[in-house]
């Protein structure tokens, strides 16, 4: 039986590229457009609305958790800004760039944040994996609900650990995802439509 030799170095080398060490982060959330192209959502036959309005409705506003694949380490994740201002801009420039336009008067889009989550499993580098849940309502500007629906976004991202931009990239996609959801759902063109 041959037996496997090792270099000292080499062993020590790799050890040294393990992640051994994982404190808590605060994420500065910045929307900003993904530059891989999501699907382009269809044209809506009603494309305007009067105003965009969220409110933040997360009973647990920690944005998540890291923690290390084979010790026992974890740490939280916590948002640097208003996380509601982030979802309106994200929204609102994924609508704008390719469905809604703002108008004068007409329905008032609100959405309700009901979960925002991250996680990122460290070893030698990271995996980063996020999820929104939003609950939009169309509303006529007598305040009458039009339509009302749900949309998610998820997305993945890996790199290394740690890393504000891949957390921001992987936020990002997943907020413009659930917008994607909500701008291709036929059920919220019928109620943008039909809501005067």
């Amino acid at each position: 039986m041959k037996k496997l030799v090792v270099p000292a170095l080499f062993v020590a080398a790799l050890s040294a590229c393990a992640v051994s060490v994982v404190d808590p982060i605060t994420v500065p959330l910045q929307y900003v457009p993904p530059t891989d192209p999501l699907e382009v959502p269809r044209s809506l036959s009603c494309p305007a609305i009067a105003a965009l309005r969220v409110e933040d409705l997360r009973t647990d506003k920690l944005l998540g958790e890291r923690h290390h694949e084979s010790k026992p380490l974890k740490a939280d994740v916590t948002a640097g800004g208003d996380v509601a201002a982030w979802v309106g801009d994200g929204v609102t420039n994924f609508i704008a760039a390719y469905a809604l336009r703002p108008a004068g008067s007409g329905p008032t889009l609100v959405l309700d944040l009901k979960s925002l989550h991250t996680s990122e499993n460290i070893w030698h580098r990271a995996g980063y994996e996020a999820r929104i849940d939003l609950t939009a309502h169309v509303l006529a500007p007598s305040g009458r609900a039009c339509w009302q629906g749900t949309v998610t976004g998820k997305a993945g991202n890996y790199g290394y650990a740690g890393s504000i931009l891949n957390y921001q990239e992987t936020l990002n996609y997943a907020l413009a995802r659930a917008a994607l959801q909500l701008v291709d759902s036929p059920e919220f063109e019928q109620g943008l439509c039909h809501c005067d």
